[in-house]
């Protein structure tokens, strides 16, 4: 199923929902979506060495 086709999918979905309550939910899930695609990654490997030092037990553990 192609992008388009996808979106008209759930174009049609949408418009099926007559609860205001569940549209909402559907619109604000739409806005996080939305505002996360805008937000910049998380370089998370820079703090592995501080992370590594304080719960390297804890990570070797959980590896296992």
């Amino acid at each position: 199923m192609s992008v388009s086709e996808m979106q008209l999918a759930a174009i049609k979905e949408i418009t099926k929902l007559e609860d205001e309550h569940i549209l909402r939910e559907v619109l604000e899930h739409l806005a996080k979506i939305a505002s996360v695609k805008d937000e910049k990654p998380l370089n998370l490997s820079q703090h592995y060495e501080k992370v590594k030092e304080q719960y390297g037990n804890v990570l070797q553990k959980l590896a296992q």
